[in-house]
């Protein structure tokens, strides 16, 4: 350290040569080719980037944005832990429930966006239900007492209590109502996204017609077994004005698989979300979870207990982006923009995510490739959390 000043060394997005980005009192000083001085944080080989913003988020830390004492400060402390995985922008992900609890936790999300830092943070919440398919498969681990068909009354229930901010809501498009449904919410610039569902390839293209516009974590939620061909993937994978987000994290996804989503939809129209649970960053154990119990292996696989049936994931997002980058055509620099760029366009955000430059507020993130993880250092709208 020098005096006040922080030097941080690494390549921006891996990238070109080796920078040493000097700040102070939480602002960019200057933006020069590596010297011969040690850095405070840093190497050669460390990757500079953006700070992430992740668009699907159940909770961290042992806060469940899901329980029924869900109050402000358990989603400003989110915020803060999420900050410290590199995560500077995020959507609170409420799924399926009775109507009154889900209308409970968007009181207590948006009277957190009060907040300072939420407020910087959370562009929206997103409805995971409860207008999903109640057969078992699509369904996932929600429960399927809650499961209903799309209702624009029962949405503005929620929209309501969410004064407004629902970000975007993800819909089964074969239930019964489901295209004027979305039709609706896509007149009010709520974006829909389709997920937890068995529908056909017609029932796709009339929910894209109507404007949905994304897939939620494609290649789950969905039956385990399926006919080869007529079967709800392969429409999604094909239709060029759906983005999907995938879960990377190593368990949802086998890399074969992966590899071929990211190939079809291509690096324009892949968002990787952590789909996080309240038990990210707790140690291996049983715990409760929608209202069931999950276990988290010491793989980081978390399943309904019993069963393979998996149950969100443990994983933070900056390991999904190094694990994508690891195995599949992307590179560093796309991969980084599929948790980046491309969930604020599809959002409709204007969200920068820049190189440090001069003047600026410090935004970056530094880590290894091989143990993201462990980040070197975070610094979000010019404050150090790492």
């Amino acid at each position: 350290m020098n005096g006040d000043t922080f030097v941080l060394r690494g390549r921006f997005i891996a990238e070109g040569p080796a920078l040493d980005c000097a700040i102070r009192g939480g602002r960019v000083v200057s933006v020069r080719r590596a010297g011969r001085g040690a850095p405070d944080v840093g190497h050669d080989d460390a990757v500079l980037a953006p700070p992430l913003f992740d668009i699907q988020v159940n909770g961290i830390g042992g806060l469940d944005l899901q329980s029924p004492e869900l109050i402000p400060e358990h989603v400003i402390e989110t915020t803060r832990l999420l900050a410290r995985h590199g995560v500077a922008h995020w959507v609170p992900t409420l799924i399926t429930g009775p109507l009154d609890a889900m209308a409970h936790a968007c009181r207590a999300i948006v009277a957190a966006m009060e907040d300072r830092d939420v407020a910087r943070a959370v562009p929206g919440i997103h409805l995971e239900g409860p207008f999903i398919s109640p057969e078992n498969g699509p369904r996932g681990a929600h429960p399927r007492a809650h499961a209903r068909p799309p209702n624009i009354r029962e949405f503005g229930r929620l929209y309501d209590a969410a004064r407004g901010r629902v970000l975007y809501a993800t819909v089964a498009p074969e239930l019964s109502g489901a295209i004027p449904f979305i039709r609706s919410l896509s007149r009010r610039g709520v974006r829909v996204s389709l997920g937890h569902h068995n529908a056909t390839a017609a029932q796709i293209d009339a929910a894209v017609v109507a404007g949905a516009r994304m897939s939620t974590h494609l290649g789950n939620g969905s039956a385990p077994h399926m006919p080869r061909h007529e079967n709800p993937l392969w429409p999604q994978l094909a239709e060029d004005r759906l983005a999907a987000s995938l879960i990377a994290d190593g368990h949802h996804l086998p890399v074969p698989v992966l590899r071929t989503f990211v190939r079809a939809k291509g690096a324009g129209r892949i968002i990787l979300v952590s789909d996080c649970m309240p038990f990210t960053g707790l140690p291996p154990g049983r715990y409760a979870c929608f209202g069931a119990p999950v276990e988290l292996r010491r793989d980081g696989k978390v399943c309904l207990v019993g069963t393979e049936l998996l149950a969100g994931s443990a994983t933070p997002l900056i390991e999904g982006v190094a694990h994508v980058a690891a195995v599949t055509d992307l590179s560093v620099r796309e991969a980084i923009a599929c948790a980046t760029t491309i969930p604020a366009r599809v959002m409709g955000l204007r969200y920068r995510f820049s190189p440090p430059k001069a003047g600026s507020r410090a935004n970056v993130i530094a880590f290894d490739l091989d143990r993201p993880r462990r980040l070197l250092t975070v610094f979000i709208d010019g404050k150090r959390w790492v």
